[in-house]
């Protein structure tokens, strides 16, 4: 069943904007059943009774039941020279439960900060959309940038993936669940030694992804993988 985000008031639902175009997209007639995301922690189930020229509008028939998300999970991701490279990654963090993305420039990051801010509505667009497909409550909470010395967390257990550690891997972790999580991952060219220094200072952890050296978008899916199976 196609998943809507919408406004619900008074028994009944409103798709507007965005929302209104990826219904007609979709193809969506009256009499159909959808299922409404009102982004408030709520999902119904509503028939389309109208089509206006930019408004759609239906009657709800029930309130669904939701999953609680009790796993918070924070990836701090240096910002690559391209920053388009995020935009493909938005969706899969998405799906692999990722709460929050906040962009960090490094010794390395090569992009001025202003370049970055520019992408920052885009990014929200995508991580708004992308939980439509994998039927999330909220979408990814995107941030804006900040140096990699201004990190804070309280996050519960905090991982950074160093590929020059060999010691550490969360293979050799054994299952231990927590409420949250954060995680460190570098943009092209690693993270230096000063950078290790600053964020076990911060209480990160150094591990390994494993004996090849990964891009980035290749290390923040196995690294979010490995953080889910072992904490969440």
């Amino acid at each position: 069943m196609d998943r809507f985000l919408g406004e619900v008031k008074d028994g009944r639902f409103f798709l507007k904007g965005e929302e209104f175009k990826h219904a007609k997209v979709k193809r969506i007639k009256k009499g159909q059943i959808i299922e409404v995301n009102d982004l408030k922690g709520n999902v119904f189930t509503g028939i389309v009774e109208e089509i206006e020229k930019n408004l759609i509008k239906g009657k709800i028939l029930k309130k669904l039941p939701v999953k609680e998300e009790n796993f918070f999970l924070q990836l701090f991701l240096g910002v690559p020279n391209r920053p388009s490279k995020i935009d493909d990654l938005i969706e899969p963090i998405s799906q692999l439960g990722v709460s929050q993305l906040i962009p960090v420039i490094t010794e390395r990051t090569a992009v001025k900060e202003q370049d970055i801010l520019k992408k920052i509505n885009r990014w929200k667009k995508i991580a708004l959309n992308s939980i439509k497909q994998c039927k999330r409550l909220y979408p990814v909470e995107i941030l804006n940038p900040i140096k990699l010395e201004d990190i804070q967390t309280k996050a519960e257990k905090r991982i950074v993936f160093f590929e020059r550690e060999k010691q550490f891997s969360l293979k050799k972790e054994k299952i231990k669940k927590a409420k949250s999580a954060a995680v460190f991952i570098g943009g092209e060219g690693g993270i230096t030694d000063n950078e290790i220094e600053i964020l076990t200072k911060k209480g990160f952890r150094p591990a390994s992804l494993g004996d090849y050296i990964l891009k980035m978008e290749t290390a923040v899916i196995v690294g979010i993988c490995q953080v889910n199976f072992v904490y969440r």
